[in-house]
C-alpha cells in the first residue's frame, strides 16, 4: 500500500516537473525570439546609424550648410552671392572709410577740351541790378564739363560706282565690308556685342536700342549681328590661343554651361596677356589636351584629374584648394576653418579634448606651405639656385609628414591625395612668374558664370562658339587696357569707311 502511494507521488512529481520543463521551454523560446528580434533591431539600427553618419557628413560638406556663414563658405568653394551670414573681419572693425594711409591716391585726369567754349555772360548785377559793361580781362573762371552728344542714329546709303572693264567686257564695282542683305552697319554691331558682354539680355538690348537710338530690331537680327562680329574676330581668337600657349605659364579652370538645356562646359585658359574661352560638350581631358597641345610652360590648375594629361614643364596645384581640403576636415572635427597664410591657433567649436593627431597634421601642412609662399615673396626675391635648394628642403619636409602612419580617416584621405600630387605642390618655387594659387583662372571663369546666371547658357552650339570668341576678345581687351568696342569697330572696317557727324551743339 505504501509503495503504491509512493509510486503515485513520484508520478505526480514527474508530471509537475515535465509541465514545468514545458513551461520553461516556452519561456526560453520566447526569450530566444526576443533576443533574435533585439539582434535584428540592433543590426538595423547599426546600419541606420552608419547611413545617418554618412548623410550627416554629406550635409556638413554641402553647399547649403557651408553657405550658412562665410567662415565655412570659403572652405566649400561656395560663391559669395550664396553666403547667408557674413562675419565682420577683425581687420575691418575699426577701418575708416575712404583712402587708407600709405595707399596711392587716385583721381580722374583733367580732360582736354575738344569743343567750342561756352561763355556765360551777364548784363546786370545779380545782387543789385546795376548795368554791367565789358567783362574784366584776366578775372574769368573756368570749369571743364564732360558730356556726350544726345544719342541718335544715322542712316546712309551705299552707292556702288560701276566701271566698264574693256578687257573683261563687263561692269565691275568695289565691295563694302558688309554681309549681303544686312541692314545695319558696324557701329551698331559693335555696340550690340559690347552690351552682350556687359551681360544685358537680348530683350534689354532691344529696349535700349529703341529708347536710346530709336532703332527697332528683332531678336534674330541681334543674334545675326553678334555672329557676324564673332566670325570677323575668329582669326584674332585663334591668334590669341597661340599667344597664350606659347607663354611661360597658363592657369586653367572650368564650369558648367548649359547648351539648349543640355550640359556643357565652359573652359578658360588665362595668362598675363589674355584669356582664352572655349565651350565644349565634355569636362574630360580632350579639351585641355587639345588646347594646350604645344604648351611648354607651367600649368596652374586645381585638382581636377583631366589636367593631368597635359605634358609641359610642370603643374602647379592651387594651394588654396589644398587648404579647402583641410578646412572641410576641420569643419567635420568641429574646428573653425582657418586660412592658409595665417598663424591663427585652432578654435574648438565643441567641448572635449582636441583631436591632437589631426591638428598635428593640419598645422604641419599649413606651416610648411606658408613658409614656402613667404620665402618666394621675400624682398629682395631669392635667386633661382636658392629657390631650387629651398624647394628640395620643403619637399622633403612635406613628404616626411605625409609618409607618417596616421589613424584619422580624413588625414589618411588628404595625405593620399597630396602624395599623388607631390610634384605639383611647390612648383612655383622653381619659377619667378608662376603663382602659387589659381586665382587668375577663377576670376576669369567667374565672368562666364555671370553670363550663365543671366541667360542660363546658349540655345545652340553655334551660339556657344560665338560666346567663346566674344568673351575671349572682351576679357583680353580689359587685361590689355584696350577699348573692346574700338577693337571690334576697327576690325569691322568702321573707321575706314564711316564718319559719324558730331551732333552736339555749342
Amino acid at each position: 500500500m505504501m509503495n503504491k502511494k509512493r509510486s503515485e507521488n513520484i508520478e505526480k512529481d514527474v508530471k509537475e516537473l515535465e509541465h514545468t520543463i514545458a513551461q520553461l521551454k516556452k519561456e526560453l523560446d520566447k526569450e530566444r525570439k526576443k533576443r533574435e528580434l533585439v539582434q535584428r533591431q540592433k543590426s538595423e539600427l547599426l546600419k541606420e546609424n552608419k547611413k545617418l553618419k554618412k548623410q550627416i557628413a554629406q550635409i556638413l560638406s554641402s553647399a547649403p550648410f557651408l553657405a550658412a556663414s562665410c567662415k565655412t563658405a570659403e572652405a566649400g568653394g561656395v560663391p559669395s552671392s550664396k553666403i547667408f551670414y557674413r562675419r565682420k573681419r577683425q581687420s575691418e572693425e575699426n577701418k575708416k572709410k575712404g583712402g587708407q594711409p600709405g595707399h596711392i591716391g587716385h583721381g580722374r585726369e583733367r580732360p582736354v577740351s575738344n569743343s567750342p567754349t561756352i561763355d556765360v555772360t551777364l548784363d546786370t548785377c545779380p545782387d543789385c541790378g546795376t548795368h554791367l559793361h565789358e567783362p574784366v580781362k584776366g578775372a574769368e573762371q573756368r570749369r571743364t564739363i564732360t558730356d556726350i552728344p544726345f544719342p541718335s542714329h544715322i542712316v546712309y546709303e551705299i552707292q556702288y560706282q560701276r566701271y566698264w572693264c574693256p578687257n573683261c567686257k563687263k561692269f565691275v564695282r568695289g565691295e563694302f565690308p558688309l554681309p549681303p542683305n544686312q541692314q545695319f552697319g558696324p557701329a551698331v554691331a559693335s555696340w550690340i556685342v559690347y552690351q552682350r558682354m556687359l551681360g544685358l539680355t537680348i530683350r534689354k538690348i532691344q529696349s535700349s536700342l529703341l529708347e536710346t537710338y530709336e532703332i527697332h530690331m528683332s531678336e534674330a537680327t541681334i543674334l545675326k549681328l553678334e555672329r557676324w562680329v564673332a566670325d570677323t574676330l575668329k582669326e584674332d581668337y585663334e591668334k590669341l590661343k597661340e599667344e597664350i600657349i606659347h607663354g611661360n605659364n597658363v592657369n586653367a579652370d572650368e564650369t558648367g554651361f548649359r547648351i539648349d538645356g543640355d550640359n556643357g562646359w565652359l573652359w578658360v585658359f588665362t595668362s598675363t596677356i589674355g584669356s582664352f574661352y572655349k565651350v565644349a560638350p565634355t569636362r574630360g581631358h580632350t579639351v585641355p589636351d587639345e588646347v594646350l597641345k604645344d604648351f611648354k610652360g607651367v600649368l596652374g590648375r586645381d585638382a581636377w584629374k583631366p589636367y593631368d594629361v597635359v605634358e609641359c614643364s610642370g603643374h602647379q596645384l592651387d594651394l588654396l584648394h589644398v587648404n579647402r581640403w583641410l578646412e572641410r576636415a576641420e569643419i567635420k572635427h568641429k574646428i573653425e576653418p582657418r586660412s592658409l597664410l595665417t598663424s591663427q591657433p585652432a578654435i574648438l567649436l565643441r567641448k572635449g579634448r582636441p583631436p591632437e593627431k589631426f591638428l598635428e597634421f593640419v598645422n604641419g601642412i599649413r606651416e610648411i606651405l606658408k613658409r614656402a609662399v613667404e620665402y618666394t615673396e621675400n624682398d629682395p626675391p631669392p635667386s633661382i639656385n636658392d629657390r631650387k635648394n629651398a624647394y628640395a628642403e620643403f619637399q622633403a619636409e612635406i613628404m616626411a609628414l605625409l609618409d607618417r602612419e596616421w589613424v584619422d580617416k580624413d588625414v589618411i584621405r588628404i595625405a593620399k591625395e597630396l602624395r599623388k600630387r607631390e610634384k605639383m605642390l611647390l612648383t612655383f618655387m622653381l619659377y619667378d612668374d608662376v603663382p602659387w594659387h589659381n586665382n587668375d583662372a577663377e576670376r576669369a571663369i567667374r565672368q562666364g558664370v555671370l553670363h550663365r546666371k543671366i541667360s542660363g547658357g546658349r540655345r545652340t552650339w553655334v551660339g556657344a562658339d560665338v560666346f567663346g570668341v566674344l568673351l575671349s576678345i572682351y576679357e583680353t581687351s580689359k587685361k590689355r587696357k584696350e577699348r573692346f568696342i574700338g577693337i571690334v569697330g576697327e576690325k569691322l572696317g568702321f573707321s575706314s569707311f564711316i564718319e559719324i557727324p558730331n551732333n552736339s551743339s555749342s
